[in-house]
């Protein structure tokens, strides 16, 4: 794989991170509710602990 390619993934996997987080912590960019969104990020720890 080249340098290019590789900086490209690297660079796409950051601003899916970057997004995503603002999509978290600000619903309202894509119409999403606050409450909604509080629902969910409280469930992310019940998922992820065994």
């Amino acid at each position: 794989m080249s340098k290019l390619a590789l900086g490209l993934r690297a660079l796409a996997l950051l601003a899916f991170v970057g997004l995503s987080t603002a999509v978290l912590v600000q619903p309202e960019l894509i119409g999403g509710s606050a409450p909604a969104t509080a629902l969910a990020i409280g469930s992310i720890p019940a998922i992820t602990h065994h």
